[in-house]
């Protein structure tokens, strides 16, 4: 049985990545937005409203810089740490930075004679305000985090739920295809049956495998080989393929079964209803940093005995790098007219790398 596991080993990934420059920069923003946001509730304008927002903003982006630093620093030492033990560290410790803060703006101030931005308050007063203030608004923050990391979790969960489903429909769709080959195989010619079971338990423990749901270019290559040694020994002369797969794609990252049921549909729905065959033609080439996989074959015609539909494993394949990529990813199919007797074209455009986030491991 296979367990799903929500969530990451790293538990500090409930917190935003401090440590890369988006996430500071994401922060000095927004509390540039508050320095914005208290100066206007003075209600005070002119130059005494400038003087005010640019030391209100100095103070606070000395905050959101320590804080930053203390949480990239921090990420190193709680990774392991269990995620209620990780909040109330970190509300902690960045309590503890406001109250120093709060503390030495507060001497700073006095010593370069900046009374007219500090209440008519003691030092006490001024330091345990402000780290009052900061308990909250830092309680609040690591609870929205919370609950938007619970969140993502689920949406994990969720997407990793519906890929495995999508795998289990597509092994018995595949299984039929394949068994009905085999059959017709086994009586006349038993010798070439026995290498075609051997490539099927290579495509089974491919389908099977728990490894990732991304694998090698020349791993799913190698299983279209296997795939279509099966169908030569059931079509003989008439299926031909033509490779054009540069060498330095074949390091390139693709989802596992991909590419196979894109050429068994193109020997079902072409070759197979063709009394001359036809040939099958795979094409791979990068472009503006992505991989466009071309896979093209010899259209049936229309009056020929219609053939049993691949459709389930090409909506499987749409489904799969829907959660694998998101947008980034499409596949078009449909014929080309343009070359003499028409073809039929399946086109897969995959980015570089899978969405960061990515699905869950499968244990």
């Amino acid at each position: 049985m296979q367990r799903i596991r929500p969530q990451a080993a790293n538990q500090f990934d409930l917190i935003p990545n401090f440590c890369e420059g988006w996430g500071v920069v994401s922060l000095a923003f927004t509390m540039e937005l508050v320095a914005i946001v208290l100066t206007l509730g003075e209600g005070t304008t002119g130059m005494a409203a400038l003087e005010r927002l640019l030391l209100t903003s100095l103070y606070l982006q000395w905050i959101s810089l320590c804080c930053a630093a203390a949480m990239c620093w921090a990420r190193r030492w709680v990774q392991r740490a269990r995620p209620s033990v990780l909040f109330f560290f970190c509300w902690g410790m960045l309590v503890l930075i406001v109250m120093v803060i709060a503390d030495i703006a507060y001497r700073l101030s006095h010593f370069l004679s900046w009374d007219f931005i500090l209440p008519a308050e003691g030092r006490l007063a001024f330091v345990l305000r402000h780290t009052a203030i900061a308990a909250i608004v830092v309680l609040l923050l690591l609870r929205y985090f919370w609950v938007r990391n619970q969140w993502s979790m689920q949406v994990k969960a969720e997407g990793e739920a519906r890929y495995q489903a999508l795998n289990a429909r597509i092994r018995p769709h595949f299984l039929f295809n394949s068994l009905n080959s085999l059959a017709a195989l086994i009586q006349v010619r038993p010798d070439d049956a026995e290498m075609m079971v051997e490539d099927l338990s290579d495509l089974f423990r491919a389908s099977l495998e728990k490894r990732g749901q991304v694998a090698q270019l020349v791993e799913e290559i190698g299983l279209c080989h296997a795939y279509l040694r099966i169908e030569r020994l059931r079509l003989g002369d008439k299926l031909k393929v033509e490779w054009d797969v540069p060498e330095e794609l074949l390091d390139w990252l693709v989802p596992k079964l991909v590419v196979q049921p894109l050429i068994e549909n193109a020997v079902h729905h072409g070759v197979s209803r063709l009394k001359q065959g036809g040939v099958v033609r795979i094409a791979a080439r990068e472009i503006f940093d992505r991989l466009v996989i071309e896979v093209t074959n010899p259209m049936a015609p229309e009056d020929s005995e219609p053939s049993r539909g691949n459709s389930i494993a090409i909506d499987n394949i749409a489904q799969r790098l829907n959660l694998i990529y998101g947008e980034g990813a499409r596949l078009e199919m449909g014929r080309d007219l343009r070359l003499e007797g028409g073809v039929y074209r399946s086109r897969l455009v995959l980015p570089r790398q899978p969405r960061s986030e990515g699905l869950s491991d499968i244990s």
